[in-house]
C-alpha cells in the first residue's frame, strides 16, 4: 500500500514546487517594475557644477541682513513721511538660473562690495517702484495692474529708484561695519539678468536675501542677490564673526568717557547740622524772632540726594563757612578720585 502512495507525494510536491516558483517569478516582476518606476524619480548629478547646497550657517550675514532692515526701515520713512516696515526673508542659496527666472520683470542694479572681487545685485520689485512713485508724488501708494512684461522703466521711475538704491547702499555698507569693512559703488542698471554677468555660469551659487517692504497698505519686494564666490574668502568671519574682541573694547572706551562725564557732574553737597524732634502744636505756634536751642555738633555727615558721602567739623576759612572733610563714606568716590575706572 505504501507503493501506491508513494506517486501521488511526488505529484504533489512537484505541484507545489511549481506555486512556489510562479510566486518568484511574480515577485521578480513586481520588484522589477518597482525599480523601473523609481530609476524614472533619478535626477542626474554633475559633479562639476556647484550646486545650491551651503553646509554652513552664515550667522554674520544673516544679522548683517537685520540691521539693514532695521535702518532701511528708518531711511523709507524718513524719505516717504509715511509708515514703512522692512520684513527681513532667510538667505536663500540657488543658482543663477533660478534667481533669473524670479526676478525676470525686476528692476535690476549692479554693485559692488569692495574690496571683494565681483558685482551683486540690487533687485527691486515692479510693484515696490510704483508704490514709491506714487507715495512721493503725493499718493496713498495704491497701483494699478501695470504689465510689467517687456516693460522699461521711465526716466522719472529710473531717478526715483536711483534715490532708494543710494539709501540702500548707504544702509547696507554701515550694516556691514561690525563684521568687514566694505564699500558699496553703483555701477550700472539692467533689465534683463543675462547681461550682469555677475557669475561665470547659470548654474554658479548666489545668496538672495529677501526683503518684504510694507508702505501703508501697500507691499513690495527688495532682494539683494550676492555670489557666494565673492563671499566665500571671507566666509569665516560670516560664520563666526569676532564679536567679543570689539564688545570688549568698546566697553573700555564707554566706561572711559562714562567717568570722565561724571567727574564733570555738578552736585550738591548737604551738610546736616542736626534734626529738631518736636510735635505739630509747637511747630504752629512759632513765631518771628523764636529761637531754637540746638548743640553744635563735632562732626557733621555729608550728602548728595540723601547718600552719605563724607564726614567733616565744621569751621569757617577766609571768613567763610567750612567743613575740615576728615573721612570718604563712599568708596566709588575714592575709585574715581584715584582714577581706577581710567585705567
Amino acid at each position: 500500500m505504501s507503493d501506491k502512495l508513494q506517486p501521488n507525494t511526488d505529484k504533489s510536491e512537484s505541484l507545489h514546487s511549481q506555486n512556489n516558483s510562479a510566486s518568484i517569478k511574480n515577485d521578480a516582476e513586481q520588484n522589477y517594475h518597482l525599480q523601473q518606476s523609481k530609476r524614472t524619480e533619478v535626477k542626474p548629478y554633475d559633479i562639476s557644477v556647484k550646486h545650491s547646497f551651503i553646509p554652513e550657517r552664515l550667522t554674520a550675514l544673516e544679522i548683517i541682513n537685520e540691521r539693514f532692515a532695521r535702518q532701511f526701515r528708518i531711511g523709507l520713512f524718513n524719505l516717504l513721511r509715511r509708515n514703512t516696515d522692512v520684513i527681513t526673508s532667510p538667505i536663500e542659496p540657488k543658482t543663477f538660473k533660478e534667481f533669473s527666472h524670479v526676478s525676470a520683470t525686476n528692476h535690476l542694479n549692479l554693485v559692488h562690495l569692495n574690496p571683494l572681487r565681483g558685482s551683486c545685485l540690487f533687485s527691486f520689485s515692479p510693484e515696490l517702484v510704483f508704490i514709491v512713485v506714487d507715495t512721493l508724488f503725493g499718493g496713498d501708494g495704491h497701483t494699478t495692474n501695470v504689465d510689467t512684461e517687456g516693460r522699461e522703466f521711465t526716466h522719472t521711475e529710473q531717478e526715483i529708484i536711483r534715490r532708494v538704491l543710494s539709501l540702500a547702499l548707504t544702509t547696507y555698507q554701515s550694516s556691514w561695519i561690525d563684521v568687514y569693512n566694505i564699500e558699496t559703488e553703483y555701477i550700472r542698471s539692467e533689465v534683463e539678468s543675462k547681461f550682469t554677468n555677475i557669475t561665470s555660469s547659470p548654474d554658479d551659487v548666489v545668496l538672495t536675501s529677501s526683503f518684504l517692504v510694507e508702505i501703508g497698505n501697500f507691499k513690495g519686494t527688495f532682494c539683494i542677490c550676492i555670489p557666494y564666490a565673492m563671499v566665500e574668502p571671507i566666509k569665516e568671519l560670516l560664520i563666526k564673526p569676532p564679536i567679543e574682541n570689539q564688545t570688549h573694547q568698546d566697553d573700555n572706551v564707554w566706561m572711559s568717557s562714562l567717568t570722565s562725564g561724571i567727574k564733570q557732574s555738578t552736585v550738591e553737597l548737604v551738610a546736616n547740622f542736626t534734626n529738631i524732634q518736636t510735635t505739630v502744636a509747637k511747630l504752629l505756634a512759632l513765631k518771628v524772632s523764636d529761637i531754637l536751642d540746638i548743640e553744635k555738633p563735632t562732626i557733621l555727615d555729608v550728602t548728595i540726594g540723601g547718600v552719605p558721602v563724607l564726614k567733616g567739623h565744621y569751621g569757617s576759612v577766609n571768613k567763610q563757612y567750612a567743613i575740615q572733610v576728615d573721612q570718604i563714606s563712599n568708596p566709588v568716590l575714592e575709585q574715581l578720585n584715584e582714577g581706577v575706572f581710567n585705567e
